[in-house]
């Protein structure tokens, strides 16, 4: 199911930082990529199942099943060109001069 872009929005958790500790709120960054890892893996093994229910004759749709590969398509893309910007920033950061 294609999920609004409002409702991804509100998805995000806010992250606050108090200023007497140092610490953040929230959800630290490594456990926002694994869930968000998780999630392109969901999607991704949907569509693998929904592919073998078709070709096994069973009650999916080729639409819903275009549909599926399509979603874990993008997802995985999303994923590949957010660690390549985030390669990026590392490489920036680091040939940076103090």
């Amino acid at each position: 199911m294609v999920q609004p872009i409002s409702s991804a929005l509100t998805a995000i958790p806010a992250v606050t930082t108090s200023a007497g500790s140092g610490s953040s709120g929230g959800m630290s960054f490594s456990d926002y990529l694994g869930k968000a890892l998780d999630e392109v893996n969901q999607v991704s093994a949907r569509a693998d199942q929904l592919a073998v229910e078709y070709a096994s004759g069973g009650p999916v749709s080729t639409a819903d099943l275009m549909i599926a590969e399509t979603q874990a398509s993008l997802a995985v893309d999303l994923l590949s060109q957010t660690a390549t910007r985030v390669q990026q920033a590392y490489t920036t950061l680091m040939n940076m001069q103090i």
